[in-house]
């Protein structure tokens, strides 16, 4: 019996201006109540972010925020994951400057209530991180933030994309980069990705795999969609994506996870 229904956010529940259909959300919510079902935001965004997103359902829905790294429930944290330690992330930021690809310059690092970001960072860069950062700080150098961070997450050109995951992921050790979107990657700690966070969350409902059922369409979407017992992709989901995927539904911005749980699961 299904019992969970996560799904990532950008590319894939939301269309790309980051919008949704609210009304059919409430009468999916609405009917899952009646079914014991849950509905999980699974995403790489903030846990700020995603209770913005979401701020009429925030007591009807579970989250999982930073790639899996926070997991919350009605206000309760049920699993946060170690952070990366400053003697990891810091000599990353230096290989990344001196590096072939990227710049600390369009990066941003995550702890679990604050954002931190460069005062000299690229403006257009700057600008977009307000989308999913409600607010931040700004430093003139990321060896001046004392909290902990759980995640990295810096933007690449898009023909760069691929061999700059590879790159870091060859020369930084401790963490793994991932694709998510909207030419950026998300660098975490090793070990950590959505299945972890979904994992904690059935575990608290003493629930398995067999019970979830996901929803993806990025390279950060793969562990939870090999994990879960059903697990589909949009029609704009990257080829790997897909192919790990059970079913391709339709485009994110025809709302396609909205209308398949309409159609097939409620």
């Amino acid at each position: 019996m299904i019992k969970l229904i996560a799904t990532d956010m950008d590319g894939t529940f939301l269309r790309e201006d980051h919008s949704f259909d609210q009304i059919a959300l409430r009468r999916v919510l609405d009917r899952f109540k009646e079914k014991g079902y849950l509905f999980v935001a699974a995403s790489g965004r903030s846990m700020q972010s995603l209770k913005q997103l979401f701020e009429e359902f925030v007591d009807d829905i579970a989250f999982v925020a930073e790639n899996g790294a926070i997991v919350e429930y009605k206000g309760q944290t049920i699993f946060m994951d170690d952070p990366i330690a400053p003697e990891v992330y810091l000599p990353l930021i230096e290989k990344i400057d001196a590096g072939p690809y990227g710049s600390s310059r369009a990066m941003v690092l995550s702890t679990r209530d604050d954002f931190y970001l460069l005062k000299d960072a690229d403006a257009h860069f700057l600008q977009k991180m307000t989308e999913y950062y409600p607010h931040f700080q700004l430093v003139d150098s990321f060896t001046e933030v004392e909290d902990e961070i759980i995640k990295l997450n810096a933007k690449f050109a898009p023909e760069e994309m691929e061999a700059a995951r590879d790159w870091l992921n060859s020369n930084c050790d401790g963490v793994t980069a991932m694709t998510t979107g909207f030419n950026n990657i998300d660098i975490i700690l090793s070990g950590t990705n959505k299945s972890v966070g979904l994992g904690h969350l059935c575990q608290y409902f003493g629930l398995t795999e067999s019970d979830l059922v996901v929803f993806g369409d990025n390279q950060n979407d793969i562990d939870m969609m090999k994990f879960a017992s059903y697990a589909l992709a949009t029609e704009n989901a990257r080829v790997d994506v897909k192919a790990v995927a059970d079913q391709v539904i339709g485009h994110c911005n025809d709302g396609a996870v909205l209308t398949y749980i309409e159609e097939i699961l409620v």
